[in-house]
């Protein structure tokens, strides 16, 4: 796109609540004109350049020129206020298509005992009937045919069988319910091992790659920004350019005979187009994409994006997980965006802090460092919480991983903390984590992470535990 597009999500919502006040009766009046397939909100599209500018969008089969249609059946340029667009079908392919992951995550590959192809697993839902855990994907993604009954269809991740031991890694859920026809391809699979009771055996983390923690499922907003992580493409960030079109899917490729399906869906754009031109590619069919809140808004099926969660949730009676749901892996992230789920306890990043000051909080730089994080601790945890750059980063860079070891070291007497987690060192996060609340806090925060990263950075460098960090400080004692 020749043009940033993003709108902030605050905005986007009240722009969305002043068309909504007139939403149904122009859906009326423009549904009623020759020719219209679908009306839907999104952003105007003017001689192929997208506009930061909210719309209606019409679906056409073909846009055709004005000399030869009535004009009493012309879609006008304004209706209550807002602008028109008038956009074609979209004619698309799903996705066809491989790292191991365990637990089990969103965004990872899968493939079922009868399907060649490989796809992605979206997220993860509960049966509203029993409280058991499913996946969430596509149904071409792993049923054979279209109308193959779903019973004993089995999924493995990222292969449910390969060619040699190495990649062999067998099933972990079944097929239990799905819906392939005229508005959904989806399927869900119920995660092995609970029959006793809603703990699955193959464990499970409530996140999706790339994009962290996911805390339940909303409505798509028209224009709003986006994002998505699938096996092929991995993270894209994109925006709803039509919440309600008409998406034709040419499957003809996978099921023979069947030719082109034409479903209601979502139209989504990447807003970084210069990294990906597409939002989504082949491969990453049964991934989701989510909101800025990470809640998750369209289960994916097309090139050009997917359909609505909110009526698949109604449809297969699911309930997509949110943060209050419990995390059912040990030192993995589960509940809260600032814990992790540990062996002892639910960690915050607060309490974490808190075990830390009878370490360090002997000592004068120590009892400083401590009253920094007191006097922005409300802001730390609403960025963590609810600002997707931040939330991203203190996920991806292990922040939560590292909160629990350090509050188990300061428990069982210095045990030491692990110089890297998955990759990725202490320090490595203390840096990242520096520049991205410099980008995203308030000029205040940005300016005490300024001045005292730097402290903090000698302080961790100075050993692996608490008992080395006191030594560091004592000896700051000492010298100033």
């Amino acid at each position: 796109m020749a043009k940033d597009t993003y709108i902030p999500r605050d905005e986007v919502v009240a722009m969305n609540k002043e068309c909504d006040k007139v939403r149904k009766k122009a859906e009326k009046e423009l549904m009623a004109l020759p020719g219209v397939l679908a009306v839907g909100v999104g952003l105007k599209e003017r001689k192929g350049e997208i506009q930061r500018e909210l719309c209606f969008k019409i679906t056409v089969e073909k846009k055709r020129d004005k000399s030869g249609i009535k004009v009493k059946d012309l879609v006008p340029e304004k209706i209550y206020g807002f602008k028109t667009d008038v956009v074609e079908k979209i004619i698309t392919l799903p996705a066809s298509n491989s790292r191991k992951y365990r637990p089990l995550i969103g965004g990872s590959q899968i493939q079922s005992s009868t399907s060649s192809l490989t796809g992605t697993l979206g997220c993860f839902a509960k049966r509203n009937s029993d409280d058991k855990i499913v996946l969430l994907t596509n149904w071409h993604v792993v049923i054979k045919t279209s109308d193959h009954d779903t019973d004993e269809e089995s999924i493995g991740q990222p292969y449910h069988n390969g060619c040699c031991d190495c990649c062999a890694t067998g099933e972990f859920a079944t097929v239990v319910d799905g819906r392939f026809n005229s508005t959904h391809d989806v399927a869900i699979a119920l995660l092995n091992g609970q029959e006793a009771d809603t703990i699955p055996s193959e464990k499970y983390i409530n996140e999706i790659l790339g994009i962290g923690l996911i805390t339940g499922s909303a409505e798509p907003l028209g224009t709003e920004t986006v994002y998505k992580y699938g096996r092929k493409t991995g993270l894209t960030k994109g925006q709803i350019l039509n919440d309600n079109t008409l998406l034709d899917v040419d499957y003809s490729g996978i099921y023979d005979g069947l030719g082109i399906v034409s479903r209601p869906g979502i139209r989504i754009i990447p807003s970084d187009f210069d990294i990906h031109p597409e939002f989504i590619d082949f491969g990453d069919c049964g991934s989701v994409t989510v909101n800025e809140h990470n809640q998750v808004i369209v289960l994916n099926w097309a090139l050009a994006g997917g359909g609505r969660i909110s009526q698949i949730e109604a449809d297969l009676d699911i309930t997509i997980l949110d943060s209050t749901f419990p995390a059912s892996t040990p030192n993995k992230t589960g509940v809260p965006l600032s814990s992790v789920s540990t062996a002892d306890a639910h960690v915050s990043l607060a309490d974490a802090l808190s075990e830390l000051e009878t370490e360090i909080g002997h000592f004068s730089e120590g009892r400083r460092m401590l009253e920094l994080f007191k006097e922005h601790r409300v802001e730390l945890l609403d960025l963590v919480r609810n600002r997707r750059e931040v939330m991203v980063a203190w996920h991806r860079y292990q922040g939560p991983a590292y909160l629990a070891n350090i509050a188990r070291s300061v428990r069982r007497e210095n045990k030491p903390i692990p110089e890297q987690i998955n990759g990725i060192s202490l320090q490595s996060l203390v840096l990242k984590m520096t520049a991205v609340l410099q980008r995203n806090g308030t000029p205040e925060l940005a300016q005490s992470v300024q001045d005292n990263y730097l402290q903090l950075m000698n302080m961790l460098s100075a050993g692996h535990s608490p008992q080395e960090w006191k030594a560091h400080l004592a000896k700051m004692d000492r010298t100033n």
